[in-house]
């Protein structure tokens, strides 16, 4: 949406913006003329500017001015321009309006041009710029005509006031190069208010400058110039608060002055991003405002030695070098871009990031006691704490995330913040990821009851007597809402055991053992199929395969509750992943079928299940407790109906009411020793009928007897009720 003020870019236009020029806020004259029905900068052949004196006024930021506004930079450019050629009139202007470009102000208030000392008209003139998605963009023009005699030399005045973008100052020289020759003589005199001093005044372009008193002062001639002014400076008001700082710290040499002296250059919530720029907010502007406009990493040098400065006062494994360790981490343990520092650990709403985690993980190692913080430990903890429940959201962990929510509200309210708006509306953010168009199923994957299956082969002729290898299989069709973010690999549905396996002649084992390994990802015969795969390479005694099942079931949560593709920059605590294993459903249902399933040498692996007791009923009723543990913490917020989360919770609530009563059903598939299929049962949901059907896949005399066989365990269930076993 176009804002309605100006943003300027001043260019006595001509501002010529010729491709390559960089972007600008306020700029020296330059010629321009038409082409069809375009204003395009070009330069003159025969106009040169002989003189330019610049003025930059920065005395209403310190002292303000009546009826200016808090802020603005007062301009004044005098330029002297000789007609080398025929008479001729020409066509200077000013481009006012340039958006979403960097090195911008708001264009504030009174646009003069003068000739000679007399007023000139300007002509508004928009929507004439050049077309793409130029850095010479510019929404509106301001154009004016100066006649010239042969060989006349003419006056022009332009004064203007500018809210510069925070902290940074453009004034584009390098237009004055497309006149006749190079600027003859030019004086540049920044009035900056106060004494210009670093880190007050932060940096300055282009070289060549000196100072005196409040002054900073350029002088060239016959200037082909090259840079622009560009001068990023503090808000007067924040080097007024931290000066005092600096000189106690610098004074005294102790931990407690250096620590607030540093901590007065981050942000009230040291761990988050820094508040927004005069584009972000139409409100009063934060003491730190100034440090988003910053165009170079001048105050990140700043501060980046101010930090390791500080920490070399204090005191080893006190409180207070804990936080300036952690401030220093967030800023520039991962400083690859300015955006880096700018951000802190608040990258989580735009990508997946682990930042908050790693943070939290160095203060336990460090030595923080969560039950008995410092003041100063007090005053970050809330604000990591609920940036570490945005990264598990953002991730897919939307039940790790409540649960650091609760903690994170404890600890805002012992700090004092939990009602403050900076803290409800990062709550808000994090928890509005469970709207119903964002996450759906907050509890992933619950009320998805998988189908188990079991494939195995006898190897009668293996090293060393008879063993089995197999496969535990279980299949689910996951919902849309999860089809996006779970692991997207193919996995083989089937076997290949056509032959035996390679033997290890030392270890007269099966070469390449895969027992214990599990796989997970989309069937490559049906891509509406998600697979877990436990595999078992070779198996012999029941205390062998009990003792691998278990311990690749009590694992597999590093390996399925991931919900989002781990990376270099997201990689979720395994504590965090096993206190909310309930997260995955392939996780849960896998921990819960695996003590049904056993193993005789004889027979290979089984599956005994209960008929009068649905497996899915545990499970539901672990689910239903942290469900309505949630809707209790949150579903009374006044604001939860704005993201519709209430329907979330109700969604899953339902589910689980839905999953209830059910038990999966069991599919074991004997394969032959040329690994061809030798026989397929399956049986129906336990939970949905007490009947078992016995399928038998291995020809006609296979399937009658199957059949009797069928008959014969109906007719034997119906006296006496006992746990099936498929086998």
């Amino acid at each position: 949406m176009r804002k309605n003020r100006l943003v300027l870019s001043v260019l006595i236009i001509s501002v010529l913006l010729c491709t390559g020029i960089p972007a600008v806020a306020i700029a020296d004259s330059g010629p321009i003329y038409f082409s069809a029905g375009m204003l395009v900068p070009t330069t003159s052949s025969d106009i040169r500017m002989t003189r330019e004196v610049l003025t930059i006024d920065y005395t209403n930021q310190i002292d303000p001015i009546a009826n200016h506004r808090a802020g603005t930079v007062g301009v004044h450019a005098r330029f002297w321009f000789r007609n080398e050629g025929k008479a001729v009139v020409q066509k200077m202007g000013f481009p006012l309006g340039r958006e979403h470009l960097s090195g911008f102000g708001f264009w504030d208030y009174g646009f003069k041009v003068t000739m000679d000392g007399t007023a000139v008209t300007t002509s508004p003139f928009d929507n004439e710029q050049p077309t793409g998605s130029s850095e010479l963009t510019y929404d509106q023009w301001n154009t004016f005509e100066i006649p010239f005699a042969a060989g006349q030399t003419r006056i022009i005045d332009a004064t203007y006031t500018i809210l510069p973008r925070n902290g940074y100052f453009l004034y584009v020289l390098q237009t004055g190069r497309l006149w006749k020759g190079g600027i003859g003589d030019l004086t540049i005199d920044v009035n900056f208010g106060r004494e210009p001093v670093f880190p007050d005044l932060l940096s300055v372009q282009p070289a060549g400058y000196h100072t005196q008193g409040n002054h900073i002062l350029w002088h060239f001639t016959n200037y082909e110039p090259e840079q622009d002014i560009e001068i990023e400076s503090m808000y007067p008001g924040f080097w007024k608060s931290v000066h005092p700082l600096e000189d106690a710290a610098e004074r005294t040499g102790a931990e407690a002055d250096w620590y607030r002296y540093a901590m007065a250059l981050l942000p009230d919530d040291t761990v988050g991003k820094y508040p927004g720029d005069m584009m972000e907010s139409t409100g009063p502007l934060p003491s730190l405002g100034f440090v988003r406009g910053l165009q170079s990493s001048a105050y990140a040098d700043y501060v980046q030695r101010t930090l390791l400065t500080a920490l070399n006062h204090c005191a080893h494994g006190s409180a207070k070098a804990r936080l300036l360790r952690v401030a220093y981490d967030i800023r520039f343990s991962y400083y690859r871009v300015t955006g880096d520092f700018l951000n802190g650990v608040d990258r989580w709403e735009t990508g997946l990031s682990m930042r908050a985690h790693d943070i939290y993980q160095e203060l336990l190692t460090a030595g923080l006691s969560t039950t008995k913080p410092s003041v100063e430990e007090k005053r970050l903890l809330p604000w990591l704490t609920v940036n570490m429940a945005g990264e598990s959201m953002s991730g897919g962990y939307s039940l790790s995330a409540i649960h650091e929510l609760d903690q994170s509200q404890v600890y805002a309210k012992q700090a004092g913040v939990l009602e403050s708006d900076a803290y409800q509306a990062l709550l808000k953010t994090v928890l509005a990821r469970i709207s119903p168009w964002v996450n759906p199923r907050l509890l992933v994957g619950v009320s998805i009851v998988p189908r188990i299956e079991i494939q195995q082969q006898k190897m009668d002729t293996i090293v060393g007597g008879p063993a089995w290898r197999a496969r535990i299989i279980l299949h689910q069709t996951l919902p849309p809402s999860e089809v996006l973010v779970v692991y997207s690999n193919t996995v083989s549905s089937q076997p290949n055991w056509k032959t035996p396996p390679e033997i290890d002649n030392m270890t007269g084992l099966v070469k390449d053992n895969n027992n214990g390994l599990i796989q997970c990802g989309f069937s490559d015969k049906d891509p509406n199929d998600y697979l877990v795969v436990l595999t078992l390479s070779e198996v012999r005694t029941a205390e062998e395969f009990q003792k691998i099942l278990k311990a690749a079931v009590d694992n597999c949560v590093g390996i399925l509750a991931p919900t989002k593709m781990s990376s270099m920059e997201f990689n979720y605590p395994y504590d965090a992943i096993l206190s909310s294993s309930m997260q995955s459903g392939t996780t849960t249902w896998l921990q819960a079928i695996g003590p049904t399933i056993s193993f005789d040498a004889d027979r290979g692996a089984t599956v005994t299940l209960n008929p009068d007791v649905p497996m899915a009923n545990a499970l539901c009723d672990k689910v239903e407790t942290e469900l309505k543990k949630i809707v209790a913490t949150y579903g009374t917020l006044s604001w939860i109906k704005d993201s519709e989360i209430d329907k979330t919770l109700q969604h899953n609530l339902d589910l689980v009411q839905q999953t209830r009563g059910k038990t999966p059903s069991v599919t074991m598939v004997t394969y032959a020793a040329d690994g061809t299929v030798a026989k397929a049962v399956t049986t129906e949901h336990a939970g949905e009928t007490r009947r078992s059907i016995w399928v038998v896949l291995s020809g006609i005399a296979g399937l009658v007897a199957g059949l009797i066989l069928g008959l014969f365990v109906e007719s034997h269930r119906r006296k006496s009720a006992t746990p099936s076993t498929i086998q």
